[in-house]
Parts: structure tokens; sequence; C-alpha cells
């Protein structure tokens, strides 16, 4: 008999919970505060102050006064398991906000738990407060104010800029602090990021590297690496719900420059490299190459990946592909054991410095050795005057005059070989410095090349009729779904 009572309380209570959970889930459950105190926020749970209701309310209330807008303010700890996004779109319709014929409502959500706003525009107002605008709204003025727990001060700039967004003539002295002096911070730090994307993008283009890239590609690379990033931003933040910010910024300009050093490389490795012999052939495509391990490790890309491997496999075939003997003995064999008995000392002492290396062929079936020399054509090593070989090591580097802006300067260099010994240095002379130019550097990338949100969906009438037919004191307007959200 115990057993079975404690059985049918623990079932009671678990049917209870249920209950509970699901209520709170529900938009029913959500204090009408048009019904409950003729104002315009639901603060049940008291996560905002009294005053800051009240200043709310001043805010919000000649709006509806003059027909322009109603906007209702809903924060509340959790909605269970529910998506915020739904569950707002869910409550506009319930209550109805906004005039019935001008579908000018606004209803921002703040739920706790789930650390996350929605704005929940209605058709009347979505000229005003586009997807793009909330977007800021929300994270140059609330999301700050909402990371560091002060929802008095992120509710009450936020709806005091859509409050001027909307009448202009609304009077905000409210706040004497100023409801959004954050905006201006956003809008620096927008100008400033695309400034520095201006001076990546010149320097670049100016640089030996980048001209040789832009050379071997078409004219669609420059208003694609410019402009792409931004129009792919533009795209998502208006026609899609996704939330844009800045890291996503940057993940767009990665992928773009990513693509464009994968169709650039794949373009040039396309073409066969140009020389008369295997060992010109191999001299070149070792110096792409070596470009192309620098944009693989930045940006490694599948396709790039792939091309990669491709090219080191060519690179490999040209060097170590066996050649035929030129005396009819057939197919050669690179000699790997006991090289320094073909090699001379000059020849040891640049493998030695690593400004040449040498392979060594020979016919299993006797024949001459045929060498082959490979010249490392980013070593320092000079040719020595005196015995040819290419040994002579900088020791060296005095800057006689210095470039300016003005004019160019002139340094020495002196060089000691290191077979024969023989002393030497050159005079070089240095380009002047030239002032940094973001024109010259878009106009010189112009030049090489020539040679958050979900969109409002259509409903049908009945839902219109439904949110009508609300027994809520709000105007019986409707929303289609648009608008825009924040977490925090």
């Amino acid at each position: 008999m115990l057993r079975k009572l404690l059985t049918n309380a623990i079932f009671l209570l678990i049917i209870l919970c249920s209950f509970s959970v699901n209520a709170q889930e529900e938009p029913d459950t959500i204090l009408n505060p048009k019904v409950s105190g003729g104002g315009y926020v639901s603060n049940a749970n008291h996560i905002i102050s009294d005053a800051t209701v009240s200043r709310l309310n001043s805010l919000i209330k000649p709006l509806d006064e003059q027909g322009k807008a109603q906007v209702a303010v809903v924060l509340v700890s959790s909605i269970g398991k529910q998506v915020p996004k739904d569950f707002a779109t869910a409550l506009f319709r319930k209550w109805g906000i906004g005039d019935r014929k001008r579908n000018n409502g606004l209803l921002i959500l703040v739920v706790m738990d789930q650390r996350r706003m929605e704005f929940e525009v209605g058709y009347g107002l979505e000229g005003l407060l586009t997807d793009l605008t909330s977007q800021r709204i929300q994270q140059g003025l609330m999301v700050p104010y909402f990371k560091k727990g002060d929802f008095d001060t992120g509710i009450l700039k936020g709806v005091g800029l859509v409050v001027s967004t909307i009448d202009k003539n609304v009077d905000l002295s409210l706040d004497k602090d100023n409801l959004y002096p954050e905006i201006g911070y956003v809008v620096f730090l927008d100008i400033l990021f695309f400034i520095v994307y201006l001076v990546i993008f010149c320097w670049f283009t100016l640089s030996a590297r980048g001209q040789y890239l832009t050379r071997s590609t078409s004219w669609l690379w420059f208003p694609f690496l410019l402009f792409g990033p931004l129009a792919i931003v533009a795209f998502l933040g208006l026609a899609t719900s996704v939330i844009v910010q800045w890291d996503l910024f940057f993940l767009l300009t990665y992928c773009c420059w990513s693509l464009f050093f994968s169709l650039t490389i794949t373009k040039i490795l396309k073409k066969d490299p140009p020389g008369e012999t295997r060992v010109q052939q191999y001299q070149y495509l070792k110096l792409v190459i070596g470009g192309m391990t620098i944009y693989t490790i930045l940006f490694p890309l599948p396709i790039l990946i792939i091309q990669y491997f491709i090219a080191k496999r060519k690179l490999n075939r040209l060097r170590f592909a066996p050649y035929e003997s030129p005396e009819g003995h057939g197919a050669m064999v690179l000699i790997k054991e006991d090289r320094n008995i073909e090699l001379t000392d000059k020849e040891l002492a640049e493998e030695r410095l690593g400004s040449v290396s040498y392979d060594l062929w020979k016919s299993e079936n006797g024949g001459a050795v045929i060498k082959l020399a490979y010249k490392n054509q980013n070593s320092k090593v000079r040719r020595c005057k005196k015995c040819r070989s290419i040994t002579s090591k900088r020791t060296k580097r005095v800057v006689e005059k210095r470039a300016t802006t003005k004019g160019g300067g002139m340094i020495s260099i002196y060089f000691t070989c290191e077979v024969c010994g023989k002393k030497d240095f050159i005079n070089e002379s240095t380009s002047r410095k030239n002032k940094f130019n973001l024109f010259k550097g878009i106009m010189a990338g112009s030049a090489l090349s020539g040679g958050s949100s979900s969109s409002s969906s259509s409903n049908s009438s009945s839902d219109s009729s439904s949110s009508s037919s609300s027994s809520s004191d709000w105007g019986g307007g409707s929303s289609g779904g648009g608008g825009s959200g924040s977490s925090w």
C-alpha cells in the first residue's frame, strides 16, 4: 500500500513538473503589460529595475500615441527549450503588436538563460529598422552592457536608439549620459578595419611576389579581392539569417584570398615550365614551389594542397627521372654513394656552402659520368672573380649612405672566397624610400590586373486574423518573422 502511494506521488510530481516547464515555454504565460498595467514593458522576473521600466515606458509611449509604432519589451528568465526567434514570432502574433493596417509593431525579447535577445519587427517598420540596423543596435549598444551584467543600461540605450530611429523628434533627454555614444566607436572600428585592409591590399600589390601572382591571372582578381568580402558580408546581413560580426568578416576575407591564391597558382602550374633542359625547367619550378609553400601554409585549402603535391611530384620527376646515356648504354642511374670521388674541391666547397647542388648520373653498363649543377637561387654566395667557383661568402655589410625619401643610398658588401681566399667588395645603390600611397597601390593592382538575420517570409491571412482577434490591448499588428537577434 505504501509503495503504491509513493509511486503515485512520484508520478504526480513528474506530471506537475512537466506541466510547469511546458507552461513556462508558452507565450500565454508571459505577462502582457498592456493588460496588466497599460505599459509596454514585461518584467515579471524583475530583471531590470522599476525605475528603468518607467523610463522605457516614457520613451515608447509617444510613438504609440502618435501612431508611429508600438514597441513591446519583454524580459524573461527562461522559455525552456524553445528557440528565442520562434518564441518571439509567436508572442508577437499572439499579442498583435502594432496597428492592424500599418503593421508597425516591434517586440524586443530578452531571454536570460539562453543569453539571447531578439528584435521581432512588423512589416511596416522593416524599412526603418532593417536587419543591419537592428544588428548594429544590439552589437554596438546592448551586448557590451549585457556582457557586464548591466541590463538596465543596455536596454535603455538600445530602446533609446530604436526610438530615435523611428522618430527623430522624440526627446532623449531622459538619459543624461547620452543613450548611444558607443555607435561612434563601432563606426570608428569599421573605418579603421577598412583602412588596415587597404594597407595590406596595397602592400601585397606593390610587392614583387604580389606582382608576379597578379600578372599570372586575369583582371577579375582586383575587384574580387578588394570588394568581394564586403559584398558577401552585405548579402549575408541583408538576405539571410546569418549574424554578421567581425570574426565572420575576417573569415570571409581569408576565404577570398585563399580562393585567389588557389586559382592563380593552379593556372601557373598548368603551363609547362620554360627552359630547354630539365635543369632549367627544374630551376623555374623550384622558384614557384618556394612561394607556393608559404601560401599553402597560410591558406590550406584542399585545391591548393592538391596542387602543391602535384607540383612537388612534377619537380621530382624533372630532377630524378632517369636519363638516357648519350653513348647508347641505356638508362642511367643516380650516384648516391662515393660522390666525392667525382667532384672537385671547388664543387665540394660549393655544396658545403649550399650555393650549388650536383647530381651525378652514370650508366650501369659503363661510360662517362654526367654532372648536372643546380644553383641555389636564394643563396647569397657569389661567384669568385679569381677561381670562378661560387664560393665567395659575404663577410661584412657597411652602409655608406642611408636612403631617404629625397634620394637613394649606398652600401658596400665585402666577400671572401672560401677556396682561394680572394677578398672583394661591391657597391650597391639603394632606391630612395617611397612614401606609402594607398591610391598608388590600388592603381598598381588595377594596372597589373589589366596586363543579419532572416528575411521576411509571406504568411497567410489566417495568421493576421488570428492576431487581430487577440484579447490584448495592442493594435492587432502582424509580423512575418523579420528581425534580428544577438547573443551575449
